[in-house]
């Protein structure tokens, strides 16, 4: 039996985990409030460690609950899922070094196609000539998504970067464009965040070249498939040594794909 405590189980992604957990016959969830653990106050993770125990934490808070949760987490030698979203590079870096002591898996989206696209665009940035080919990230969320971009997003952003040699955030653009603004630079990566009504989460980065286009998209009907995941991953990570993992580390994907 696999005893999973979920932080964060009252936000769209953590109900959403808490229910799918339901119907699996082998785990027994735990739900833990993050507003009390912003407050220091670890009651419930307590208990259940005295109790019957805790295997792993899955966290779908906030930064600043899974800062705090890591600290407890290493503290108690407990292994960490954290799929919370909208860290800033700082609280990532904390986070980590937080989590070294333990088996810990981080990533911004617990889809497994998801991260599947990403080692294709990985590959793609790499290979795809550096000085003719556009690239342009668009993503949709529902209309009460907190942040823009999304992490997902960023995280896409990012891995292209380090595979053209960019710096982020001197090639990182945001949103449309507006005026007279002359020919696009070629060193640039721009996000584009639509919101709006209940829009399914999708996912598009576009290598535009000249006469001919790449686009990879990500569509989520549901929040199943990031429910999978991130029991996939409380599975996995439980059996790994410490240290800090990502999805990718999971699915076992080799750098290169073609």
């Amino acid at each position: 039996m696999l005893q999973v405590a979920v932080a964060g189980a009252s936000g769209r992604m953590g109900s959403a985990f808490m229910e799918y957990l339901e119907n699996i016959e082998d785990v027994t969830a735990l739900a833990v409030s993050a507003h009390l653990v912003v407050a220091d106050d670890f009651v419930q993770l307590e208990t259940a460690l005295n109790g019957d125990g805790i295997d792993v934490i899955v966290d779908f808070s906030s930064p600043e609950a899974s800062l705090k949760l890591a600290v407890w987490a290493a503290e108690n030698s407990k292994s960490m899922v954290v799929g919370t979203t909208g860290f800033t590079a700082d609280q990532l870096d904390k986070l980590a070094d937080a989590l070294y002591p333990v088996a810990a898996l981080l990533s911004p989206n617990m889809s497994t196609m998801m991260n599947i696209s990403w080692r294709m665009m990985s590959n793609a940035a790499k290979v795809l000539p550096h000085d003719t080919i556009d690239i342009e990230i668009v993503e949709r969320h529902h209309r009460n998504k907190r942040n823009a971009p999304s992490s997902t997003a960023l995280q896409m952003a990012q891995i292209v970067a380090e595979k053209r040699g960019w710096s982020l955030s001197e090639s990182l653009r945001h949103n449309s464009r507006w005026g007279l603004l002359g020919e696009r630079p070629r060193k640039e990566i721009v996000i584009s965040s639509i919101r709006g009504g209940t829009l399914n989460s999708e996912h598009t980065i576009i290598f535009a070249g000249s006469g001919e286009s790449l686009e990879v998209t990500h569509r989520s009907q549901t929040l199943e498939p990031f429910s999978k995941g991130a029991l996939r991953a409380a599975r996995w990570i439980v059996r790994q040594p410490s240290g800090v993992y990502d999805l990718l580390d999971m699915l076992g994907l080799p750098e290169v794909l073609f």
